[in-house]
């Protein structure tokens, strides 16, 4: 798990520099990079599950659950234009 997380975090960070350096657009890496921050989310939430974290659990999952409902609108806006 910790290395599934370190991988999700390290696309995270790789995903930041290339929009913000402009090497990407943004309208490409900001999707990606939240899509990999709300994957860390729900593999720390399933870490603090195991550690029977139940209340630290639950908010790392309603976090990763926020940060792909803002995923899902920001390209729904994107491709629709909404």
């Amino acid at each position: 798990m910790k290395n599934l997380k370190l991988f999700f975090s390290a696309l995270t960070v790789a995903f930041g520099i290339l929009g913000l350096t402009k090497a990407l657009s943004t309208e490409i890496t900001m999707p990606i990079m939240f899509v990999c921050l709300t994957t860390t989310m729900f593999i720390t939430s399933k870490e603090y599950k195991d550690k029977q974290q139940k209340s630290t659990a639950v908010y790392f999952l309603l976090l990763g659950i926020f940060l792909l409902i803002v995923t899902v609108n920001n390209v729904a806006s994107l491709i629709w234009g909404i």
